[in-house]
């Protein structure tokens, strides 16, 4: 179970925190920075954040534990059991990492449908309709599919044409022919 879903392990995590005296401030305030560059609105962002922020927090614990394990283990290279509590360390903080920069990216993906849907609603507006977007629909992918179907080169062609006339060999006459 993991943090994302909210269960036991979130649980535990919540309880070592509470153990360990000033982690929560230091969570709080690591939240805080990042809630300023991210600005989650709605509550489906505010989900995404939160276990982006616990991730990122849990990274940069992680890798003071892996400089700490380092330290040991050059400290007595021979140690097999420090050599292995570094190894473990090292894989932890790249799950650790691989966990944030994915609930990065679905952040990401979440900002750039709102985004999409304020576009959206706005031309519904102008067409008279009052639409309802989902938090949860890919307007963005809805939105650049529908964009990948249109063709503007045909309407752009003919107003070319129009500017610039084509000579028989079909490359465009310079204005200065056309004048002579």
């Amino acid at each position: 179970m993991t943090p994302s879903t909210g269960t036991r392990n979130h649980q535990q995590s919540d309880f070592q925190i509470e153990a360990t005296p000033g982690l929560e401030d230091q969570h709080r305030a690591f939240t805080l920075r990042l809630r300023k560059d991210c600005q989650p609105e709605s509550h489906l962002e505010e989900e995404t954040f939160q276990r982006y922020a616990w991730a990122a927090f849990q990274v940069v614990r992680c890798r003071k534990l892996e400089t700490a394990t380092e330290d040991l283990w050059i400290d007595n290279p021979e140690s097999a059991q420090h050599f292995s509590q570094m190894e473990r360390v090292k894989k932890m903080a790249a799950a650790l990492e691989r966990r944030a920069d994915k609930s990065m990216n679905e952040l990401r993906q979440l900002q750039r449908d709102r985004f999409a849907a304020y576009e959206v609603y706005a031309e519904h507006c102008v067409m008279g309709k009052d639409v309802n977007i989902p938090k949860s629909l890919p307007v963005a992918d809805i939105r650049k599919s529908d964009l990948g179907r249109t063709n503007p080169v045909p309407f752009l062609q003919g107003e070319f044409d129009s500017f610039y006339p084509v000579n028989r060999q079909g490359a465009p006459n310079e204005p200065s022919a056309l004048s002579a």
